[in-house]
């Protein structure tokens, strides 16, 4: 071997043990990205556009692999990431809907502790409710729903902000309901409204825009309700400007509608609070507790990188009419303190909510 070639080889040997833990990472390697929901659904739909974008701001451009565990309102999927069955070697990443619920109300049902996850970054997003137009007597604007002969609202487990958020509205306004819940993904709703198994349910961005619209309300099977609104300065309450150009009302106007006044008291209280929590953060993308530093690190960069990417905007645009507004590390570890800092009252009132109604028939 000439003294050239060696030369030449000890001083990439050099370049390479030179550069970052981070940038070697993930070079030749594949990563699962879990999803805590079913094929289909709002957090799979989206957690997929995150892994076709995602390599480009990976050093080594790593493959992804999606894998949907779901269950129990996304708890299945959430102990199993944090359990042990994982390996913490950063080749897995959860890509969530986020149970604000379960540890503000100490849900039996979840085996870890959210904080002890590596919070990686979350996605902020509104939620829209809609139902059959022809619920009894015959729907024909948000304010007929206390009017209702029977309502049966779909929802995937009793202790998750979608089922708990649709049992305090529904309550607040005075309609006579039900929840069914059971349901793994929004794609199963759908269809069980489609062939009148329910009649009223809430969904994220990424189905109702892809999917309800088309299928749903454009065909006149169906209309948008209300849209949960996210609490502002001095008592106020925000509007979604997508929403209200698509003519769907906040929560707040409709129950002005019906009641002539704001909703209060403490179940109103506790929405507030759980609202604005779960809106904030709809979605929350997670590391194993005792990944490695390298791995986080750079998976957070990448998760901000994409805040600025315009094909990943463009494409989750196109699927979702709005751009991902992205929540960073810093500001969704704030999000997550939050838990322990609801009132007891608010505490007592999320744990009536999760009171169980009825389960869905398999």
């Amino acid at each position: 071997m000439s003294r050239r070639l060696v030369c030449g080889l000890v001083a990439a040997c050099a370049l390479v043990a030179a550069l970052p833990a981070s940038a070697q990472f993930y070079k030749n390697k594949s990563i699962t990205m879990l999803i805590n929901y079913g094929a289909g659904g709002n957090t799979d739909i989206e957690g997929r556009v995150f892994a076709r974008h995602l390599p480009n701001h990976l050093e080594g451009k790593p493959n992804f692999i999606v894998a949907d565990k779901p269950g129990a309102g996304g708890l299945v999927g959430m102990n199993y990431l944090g359990s042990g069955a994982v390996r913490a070697d950063g080749m897995t990443v959860g890509f969530f809907t986020f149970n604000a619920v379960a540890p503000i109300v100490h849900d039996p049902g979840l085996k870890v502790r959210v904080s002890d996850f590596a919070f990686i970054a979350g996605v902020s997003q509104y939620q829209v409710t809609y139902g059959r137009v022809d619920m009894e007597p015959g729907m024909k604007k948000p304010a007929d729903i206390v009017k209702a002969t029977q309502v049966y609202a779909a929802g995937y487990n009793p202790s998750t902000p979608q089922d708990v958020r649709q049992k305090l509205t529904l309550e607040l306004i005075g309609a006579k309901f039900r929840l069914i819940t059971g349901f793994q993904s929004i794609g199963d709703i759908n269809k069980a409204m489609m062939q009148k198994e329910i009649n009223f349910t809430a969904s994220s961005m990424p189905a109702y825009q892809s999917q309800t619209i088309n299928n749903l309300i454009k065909p006149g099977i169906a209309m948008p309700f209300w849209y949960y609104q996210v609490s502002g300065p001095n008592g106020t309450f925000q509007k979604y400007p997508l929403l209200e150009s698509q003519g769907v009302r906040g929560f707040v106007d409709v129950y002005k509608e019906v009641h002539g006044k704001m909703p209060s008291g403490p179940k109103w209280d506790a929405f507030v609070i759980l609202n604005d929590i779960a809106t904030s953060m709809l979605r929350f993308i997670v590391m194993p507790h005792g990944s490695p530093k390298a791995a986080v690190d750079e998976m957070r960069k990448a998760f901000a990188e994409l805040a600025n990417d315009q094909a990943f905007q463009a494409e989750y645009e196109r699927l979702i009419n709005v751009k991902a507004e992205m929540v960073s590390a810093a500001d969704g570890e704030a999000i997550l303190a939050k838990l322990d800092k609801v009132g007891p009252d608010a505490v007592a009132a999320l744990k009536e909510a999760t009171r169980k109604d009825a389960a869905r028939k398999k």
